[in-house]
């Protein structure tokens, strides 16, 4: 479900922020081996971050679905698509991780925390306008 509004810089920054955030819990939770707990927060930060893109074009979301189905129409040319794309993909392992007690290797989580690096940072310099 997604619906359109304004454009909210407060929301932007305030999703930018949260995704700094799960980054270094991502951090974190990789340095200490945990590292199905290091990918759910990696994909926690690549959501908000996600979600920043989301708000800058006016819209909100009620499903993780959703929002990346409208990311790729709408970023398509862009270079932040393949984080999207790869976004959709951490989902669906955070839902084997979470809802059916699934593992990950650390190279899975490494990879994940990355990503979500590049995604930030990509974000970042898109967005740069709004924040």
């Amino acid at each position: 479900m997604i619906r359109k509004g304004k454009i909210d810089k407060d929301k932007i920054k305030g999703s930018l922020k949260i995704a700094e955030h799960f980054m270094k819990r991502a951090e974190g939770s990789y340095k200490i081996e945990y590292y199905d707990t290091a990918l759910l927060m990696a994909y926690n930060s690549l959501f908000h971050t996600a979600r920043s893109l989301l708000f800058s074009k006016g819209y909100t979301e009620r499903s993780h679905t959703c929002l990346v189905l409208l990311l790729k129409k709408e970023f398509t040319n862009t270079e932040v698509i393949e984080y999207i794309r790869a976004m959709d993909n951490y989902r669906i392992f955070r839902e084997m991780i979470q809802y059916s007690g699934e593992g990950c290797s650390n190279n899975d989580a490494k990879e994940a925390i990355d990503d979500a690096k590049n995604f930030l940072e990509k974000t970042r310099v898109l967005l740069k306008s709004f924040l």
